[in-house]
């Protein structure tokens, strides 16, 4: 499994800057960054290659902090290659809460994250149907 670090920020500008700004002073390095807003505050979630740092860093600064468990998966990084991974999510009724991607070098293979409902029994199902799984970046 993919740990994933979500803060809470304020939904305003210039918010997303504060804790990237931290995590870049202290040399952690973000892999996979994504933005999600409500009306009163936003969540930014990201793939760390130190988590343990990270989380220590920003709760140092402040910040509300989160880790939750996500699945990494491999996908080809070509016109479809989502669309199949996806249809073994359809196929298992495996619901997604949301994902996210980490392409590493155009062309080749992408990293998918996905936050599910069960992720015990998602990666069960995944595994049947030979997914190439992540376990870190």
């Amino acid at each position: 499994m993919i740990k994933q670090i979500s803060v809470l920020i304020g939904n305003e500008p210039g918010q997303a800057y504060k804790p990237i700004k931290v995590l870049g002073e202290a040399g952690v390095d973000v892999c996979a960054i994504s933005v999600g807003d409500t009306v009163d505050f936003g969540i930014l979630r990201m793939i760390t290659r130190d988590n343990e740092n990270a989380v220590s860093v920003l709760k140092k600064a402040g910040f509300t902090v989160n880790l939750a468990d996500l699945i990494g998966t491999v996908v080809g990084d070509h016109p479809g290659g989502l669309a199949n991974l996806l249809a073994v999510f359809e196929k298992e009724n495996i619901n997604i809460e949301y994902f996210y991607s980490f392409i590493q070098s155009k062309g080749e293979e992408a990293v998918m994250f996905f936050k599910v409902e069960d992720i015990d029994t998602a990666l069960e199902k995944l595994k049947k149907h030979n997914v190439k799984l992540v376990e870190r970046i």
